[in-house]
């Protein structure tokens, strides 16, 4: 007997609608995803309000389901054009039905508002009977009203292995599934690794880059930081990004590669595909997980980055440093690439010491190489809504960097805090310009220019005024937010700066008082091999 696969669907869909009750609650934000209602609440949940459906219309949509299912051929069920030709033939036009039967098989079912909201970061389902949690880029954490049985939970988890194209099962309960550029789900299945049942995990990416105008528009960076950062990277002086989960290191370090030269090779290396440039000679590397029960045919981070030092690379970007591939990436800016990189620290100090200890143990002389320490945060303020409304924000913004230097011969790591943000203002201050020539990589930079202190901090105040420009216009251009953009507009500058006018450009802000300069060391220890 001739099974129709398409039945899968049929079986595993969850014909669940959110329904909201708003009693007793205070909504102080809300808006649409598709034909879904998310209200925001003044205790910390994420409220998500179907399209309203009444139990006929819910039956009439399993049948159509059904139907459809079995009409359209397994091979064509992923053709949404086929899908919709199909719909018009049975003169099916309610927005409402087409709505639910889309999300259902072409997007995440009852979870789709929530993977479509570009608020929403992260989704997670820890168990059965749990309410599913999202981190939002406005308001952090919040707690849903989308609550999945265990039974519901199972079906879920095997529809989503299902659609990608790859089995979980009680003999392997383990999966990880990139299910777009854009989308990372990661399950574990029923209790077979776990007490109390099946997970899910939505990881999601921005749809669009982050371009260093739009950490510039939402205070991430100042145009001065920018400016600071594209003289390194022009000269090819590496740069760690160091934070915590989520705060925003990889969306900073892809904003920071739109100040690389057009005409360079940068290599990326990730785990998942995350950053997006605009550069044509731009190689993209991402790691591949077995295609086997035996585990062979998986190519990790180490082998990568290894393989990225054979490629005449001008750059070579690794999303994020945790083992080994440290070790190489520091042998590649010490050999003259330019590197950014992300590391999961709390503090600049204990990045170091990090990579200095295993599983990473960089070579101290290898760390020479690199110049420029960035801190990322996410701070809690209160800001005031549309409505004059104090309420509680989640910020992301760079909260010091650090200017950067090994002493081989005392066995220590020198750091001169170059800026540091100011909470209670939401503005960064940065040491003044005699301190900034006196930085060990201002001094290498004119020393390999043969720029006096005068040309170095004029170099410094053009590309400045260049930000500051761009981030005025940026305002009341949008397109000047889009990465591609920003990148072209980065190039034509250092063909010939002249054409943007920058003489005209006020920057009197630069005058505040500036702080004083910080340096800290730490002496570096690490065990013979």
């Amino acid at each position: 007997m001739k099974i129709n696969k398409n039945s899968f669907f049929l079986n595993n869909s969850i014909f669940k609608l959110n329904r909201v009750s708003l009693s007793n609650t205070t909504v102080i934000d809300e808006y649409k995803v598709g034909l879904s209602h998310i209200f925001i609440t003044h205790d910390g949940r994420y409220l998500v309000e179907d399209p309203p459906m009444s139990e006929a219309e819910l039956a009439s949509l399993r049948e159509t389901l059904e139907y459809l299912l079995f009409k359209i051929k397994a091979i064509d069920i992923l053709d949404e054009s086929r899908f919709e030709n199909e719909l018009k033939r049975l003169g099916i036009k309610d927005e409402k039905t087409i709505y639910i039967l889309k999300r259902e098989i072409y997007g995440f079912g009852i979870l789709d508002p929530l993977v479509r909201d570009p608020k929403v970061e992260d989704i997670q389902i820890p168990s059965p009977g749990i309410p599913a949690r999202v981190i939002h880029s406005d308001y952090d954490r919040l707690i849903t009203n989308i609550v999945l049985n265990e039974n519901e939970t199972n079906l879920y988890v095997e529809k989503l292995a299902y659609k990608s194209g790859k089995s979980i099962s009680s003999f392997k309960p383990l999966l990880s599934i990139r299910s777009s550029d854009t989308t990372r789900v990661t399950l574990t299945y029923r209790k077979e690794i776990g007490h109390k049942g099946s997970s899910i995990t939505i990881r999601k990416f921005p749809e669009r880059p982050w371009s260093i105008t739009r950490i510039m528009i939402n205070n991430t960076i100042d145009p001065w930081i920018a400016a600071w950062a594209m003289l390194l990277i022009e000269h090819k002086k590496a740069i760690l990004v160091f934070g915590g989960m989520g705060c925003g290191k990889t969306s900073l370090i892809n904003a920071l590669a739109n100040c690389i030269n057009e005409r360079a090779t940068i290599i990326t290396v990730e785990d998942t595909p995350e950053i997006r440039l605009a550069h044509p000679y731009w190689i993209p590397l991402v790691t591949r997980e077995s295609l086997t029960l035996d585990e062979k045919g998986s190519i990790d981070m180490f082998t990568l980055v290894k393989h990225a030092l054979r490629m005449s690379g001008d750059y070579i970007i690794v999303g994020e440093v945790r083992g080994e591939e440290g070790k190489i990436w520091a042998q590649a800016i010490m050999t003259g690439h330019g590197g950014l990189t992300t590391f999961h620290a709390e503090s600049h100090t204990t990045a170091i010491e990090r990579l200095l200890a295993e599983p990473i143990k960089v070579d101290i002389g290898s760390l020479s190489a690199l110049h420029t320490i960035i801190g990322i945060k996410k701070y809690v303020m209160i800001k005031e809504d549309e409505r004059g409304v104090p309420r509680k924000v989640f910020l992301r913004r760079v909260s010091e960097v650090f200017d950067f230097e090994i002493s081989l011969e005392k066995k220590r790591a020198k750091f001169y805090r170059v800026v540091k943000f100011d909470s209670q203002s939401d503005k960064f201050n940065r040491i003044g310009d005699e301190y900034i020539l006196k930085l060990p990589s201002s001094r290498i930079i004119m020393e390999e220019r043969g720029w006096d202190e005068k040309r170095f901090l004029e170099e410094l105040e053009l590309r400045y005024k260049f930000f500051v420009k761009l981030l005025e216009k940026s305002k009341s251009d949008e397109s000047l937010l889009d990465y591609r953009t920003v990148t072209q507009l980065v190039w034509k500058f250092y063909e010939n700066p002249k054409q943007f006018e920058l003489q005209k450009i006020n920057t009197e802000e630069s005058k505040d008082e500036k702080l004083a300069i910080e340096e800290k060391g730490i002496e570096i220890v690490q065990e013979n091999e």
